[in-house]
C-alpha cells in the first residue's frame, strides 16, 4: 500500500488555525494523525515555507487511512 501524504486530504486552512503544532506538505497522514491525537486536535495546518497552504481533519485523515473515528468520550 503506498503511504499517502497529506496533500491528498489537503482543505482550505482558515485565518483562526494555530499553526503549532504543524506538518509540512508531502508528509505522511499517520504524521499528522499522530500531532492531532497527541495534542487533542480535530485538525492541523498544512505548511510549505513557513506559510500554511491547508489543513487536514482528523475524520479525513481516518477515513483515508481505513480507520474508523471513536465515539466521542470513548478512548477507544
Amino acid at each position: 500500500m503506498k503511504s499517502r501524504t497529506v496533500d491528498s486530504i489537503m482543505l482550505p486552512c482558515p485565518e483562526d488555525l494555530p499553526l503549532t503544532p504543524s506538518v509540512a506538505s508531502g508528509e505522511k497522514i499517520v504524521r499528522a494523525v499522530e500531532l492531532m491525537i497527541g495534542h487533542n486536535l480535530d485538525r492541523i495546518a498544512v505548511i510549505r515555507n513557513r506559510r500554511p497552504i491547508g489543513m487536514v481533519r482528523l475524520e479525513e485523515a481516518f477515513k483515508e487511512l481505513g480507520l474508523e473515528m471513536p465515539a466521542p468520550g470513548n478512548p477507544g
